[in-house]
């Protein structure tokens, strides 16, 4: 059968688009597989689409445990030898879970006083184990107090509203979220005092608050002091108050005893995710320009709203994870605060959560290769796993903050053959470059990541290396010219006197 010239275009150019969409689907990036969109930023500060640091691998509710369906979770956290602690808050009950996040291992409901009375928890919203001595802390809030006990249920402290004039007699005691340190000092964040988290000694003696947040220098703050400055007693009591924001939650970094809190209310930025030291000063202090979370009020698909840090979480490798509660996103950055990926989304599909529900966020693995994700509203905990384009970021990273530059090059070069726009590569090929000697190269690198003060230190590097390797043909020539000049002179001079002597 003989084909005409118009069929036979057309199967060609059917083929050829059947070709061009098989390969599109084989060369989609990783994000395609996300609900959502995956961006990063790039060094103007503009989000850009980037490759998936981590997929959304399964969402896990209370039937998937084996028990009856969570009802409005509020706290998630991960032991030492990786199981979990769940607070089920509204069936007023904490789960014990399994490594693999599969099944409960037993129920905490109800417990045995010291003098050997029964009772129960009502609304628990915070739980912590300690990895020192294994007991559990449970912030039972509607009970107006904390209970320190075992696994098995034995009380072995009670935490009430403390009796001391440093705490305010009018205010009820709500602990919200709980944890203590390696001396075994208890910290609870109570829901309605702005000083800071409330401190107990181990023995459960109130010592004072811990890590509040500042009170930002805006301009109603500043013109608030000097009015208070020449203001009378009678009018300062009547003039309006300016106090700090309160923390929402917390983690420790139990092997360094820095404590990360973080805040989702407020009108500024000051304080939204703070590293505090023993003493209860901000290490992140020197960053108080810093954006946590999106950049701008606007996020990368152009919808308007506010980052609300509900949730930090310190992962075994030092990254910083920030749980977002208006849009359900994780921000994931290196010890150094230095992002890494975005995941996470609102929505009715896996990887995305009910608007405003997200309570909780928990890490594991050494190179943080899971999250967990805590969704109240769907009564879900969403298990995120890392990609390959993730453990190569995080083992890059990992060797460039230990300061392995060199043996961190190939990791960053292979970041960059998977995703072009991610800056963080660029700066990390520049100071492998760098260390290696090789300043040219770093200074190409630098100038991709718009870093100029690597480039300018590379570039301080080149041109002293330039000059030292050129030195000799520079004197050679400065001294040959230099000679040429003595004679230029000479000669003219020499010229004129014949000039004159003739005339």
């Amino acid at each position: 059968m003989k084909l005409n010239i118009q069929t036979l275009r057309r199967r060609t150019a059917a083929f050829l688009l059947t070709f061009a969409a098989a390969a599109s689907v084989l060369t989609l990036p990783v994000s395609a597989e996300e609900p959502y969109d995956v961006y990063n930023y790039d060094s103007l500060e503009k989000a850009v689409p980037s490759q998936a640091g981590y997929l959304a691998e399964r969402a896990v509710s209370g039937k998937d445990l084996g028990t009856v369906p969570l009802n409005s979770p509020q706290d998630l956290f991960r032991d030492r030898d990786g199981s979990f602690l769940l607070a089920d808050s509204g069936n007023n009950r904490i789960l014990m879970i399994d490594s693999d996040f599969t099944k409960v291992t037993h129920i905490c409901d109800r417990f045995t006083m010291p003098d050997g009375s029964e009772t129960a928890l009502k609304n628990p919203r915070g739980v912590y184990r300690s990895p020192d001595t294994g007991l559990l802390y449970i912030a039972d809030s509607d009970n107006e107090r904390a209970l320190i006990c075992t696994p098995e249920g034995e009380v072995v402290r009670e935490i009430k509203k403390p009796d001391s004039p440093a705490y305010d007699a009018q205010l009820t005691f709500l602990p919200q979220k709980i944890l203590c340190d390696s001396a075994g000092n208890v910290y609870i964040v109570l829901s309605n005092t702005t000083k800071g988290a409330a401190m107990f000694s181990a023995e459960g003696e109130f010592i004072g608050y811990y890590g509040a947040n500042a009170v930002a220098p805006t301009a109603e703050v500043i013109a608030n002091r000097f009015w208070n400055l020449i203001a009378s007693e009678r009018e300062k009591r009547y003039r309006t108050r300016n106090t700090p924001t309160a923390f929402d939650n917390f983690d420790i970094d139990a092997e360094k005893g820095f404590i990360y809190t973080s805040t989702s209310s407020g009108s500024n930025e000051t304080d939204t995710v703070k590293k505090v030291n023993p003493e209860g000063y901000n290490l992140f202090d020197y960053m108080s320009d810093y954006r946590w979370g999106d950049l701008f009020s606007t996020w990368y698909s152009g919808t308007s709203y506010k980052t609300k840090i509900i949730d930090v979480d310190i992962g075994d490798d030092g990254s910083i994870n920030c749980l977002d509660q208006t849009t359900g996103r994780v921000f994931q950055y290196d010890k150094e605060a230095d992002l890494l990926f975005i995941l996470g989304s609102s929505g009715d599909q896996l990887g995305t959560f009910s608007p405003g529900s997200v309570t909780a966020l928990e890490t594991a693995g050494a190179g943080c290769e899971h999250i967990y994700v805590l969704d109240a509203g769907k009564g879900t905990v969403t298990v995120f796993g890392q990609t390959v384009f993730g453990e190569t970021v995080h083992r890059a990273t990992t060797l460039y903050n230990g300061g392995y530059y060199e043996e961190a090059l190939e990791p960053w070069l292979e970041v960059l053959k998977r995703d072009g726009n991610y800056r963080r590569a660029y700066i990390g090929i520049a100071s492998a470059y760098f260390n290696m000697g090789r300043y040219r190269d770093s200074m190409t690198y630098a100038k991709k990541a718009d870093s100029s003060r690597r480039y300018n230190r590379a570039f301080e590097r080149y041109r002293a290396e330039w000059l030292r390797a050129h030195l000799d043909g520079l004197l050679l020539g400065a001294a040959l010219l230099l000679a040429a000049l003595i004679g230029f002179r000479i000669f003219r001079r020499r010229h004129r006197k014949k000039g004159g002597a003739a005339a």
